[in-house]
């Protein structure tokens, strides 16, 4: 089992730095705030707001706020920053703490794979193990 859960942690890395360098030339896909706070941004705001409520064990909640967060943008690279640091953010929690809170490596994978195919990336279907 944690074996699964390590793979399934590493393809989700994987993806994410994949879709980084595609979309955002980034080899890091890591989100990195500005160092003074008056130059945040509105993706620096929810992006700091969504790991909140997610380090708070509201990962669920967190989720369908940046669904909305997405559905209501315009698909820049500040929201595809935003998401994917969300999601590399949540797939360092430990398999506990995911479990505690409703919460499956599984669905940080596939928030990645639906992530993928928003900003038109396509082909980077990685099988999970059954």
């Amino acid at each position: 089992m944690d074996y699964e859960q390590d793979y399934i942690m590493r393809m989700v890395r994987d993806m994410a730095r994949m879709i980084g360098k595609m979309l955002l030339g980034r080899e890091n896909p890591e989100y990195v705030l500005p160092e003074k706070e008056d130059a945040y941004g509105e993706s620096d705001r929810m992006y700091l707001h969504l790991t909140a409520l997610a380090d708070a064990g509201e990962i669920n909640q967190a989720e369908n706020e940046l669904s909305d967060y997405l559905e209501g943008g315009s698909g820049s690279s500040g929201e595809l920053r935003t998401a994917l640091g969300f999601y590399m953010h949540i797939n360092e929690f430990s398999n506990d703490f995911l479990d505690e809170h409703d919460y499956s490596r599984e669905e940080i994978y596939q928030g990645v794979e639906d992530l993928s195919a928003r900003f038109g990336v396509s082909g980077l279907n990685i099988h999970l193990p059954n």
